[in-house]
């Protein structure tokens, strides 16, 4: 019998496509992804609506927003939520002329379309990433 399901083409695809969400971490969970160059790209581009937080060790307002991006990755399972570490990664954050911290970048179809600067309430943040949900 377990000969015959590893024989049907549609379940391979689904198990296969099912494996690479696991294994890229990016798809549906919750869960905040940790960005960097290795994975940057492929997590812009896989989602819709990516919303990435550019933050440092030595920003302690970066500190303030983290349960905010933790809490909006909860509620809004269909949208990618990712940190970038800017003290590890510098050249992503020239290339998207981050030059304060925190920066809160929304990607839609992996080109950056609104940013945030500095520690805002979760509902200011919520409503203008819902703004490119259904456009």
């Amino acid at each position: 019998m377990a000969n015959d399901a590893s024989k049907d083409p549609e379940l391979d695809k689904l198990l296969e496509r099912k494996a690479k969400e696991i294994a890229k971490g990016v798809k549906n969970t919750g869960n905040v992804v940790e960005l960097n160059h290795s994975n940057f790209n492929d997590f812009i581009k896989t989602h819709d609506v990516a919303v990435v937080d550019f933050w440092a060790t030595w920003c302690a307002p970066c500190f303030m927003l983290e349960p905010i991006i933790k809490r909006l990755a909860v509620e809004m399972p269909n949208v990618g939520f990712g940190r970038l570490n800017t003290e590890e990664e510098p050249e992503i954050a020239a290339k998207y002329y981050v030059m304060s911290l925190p920066t809160v970048m929304i990607f839609k179809n992996g080109d950056p379309v609104d940013q945030v600067v500095g520690v805002v309430p979760k509902k200011i943040l919520q409503d203008r990433i819902k703004a490119y949900l259904n456009d």
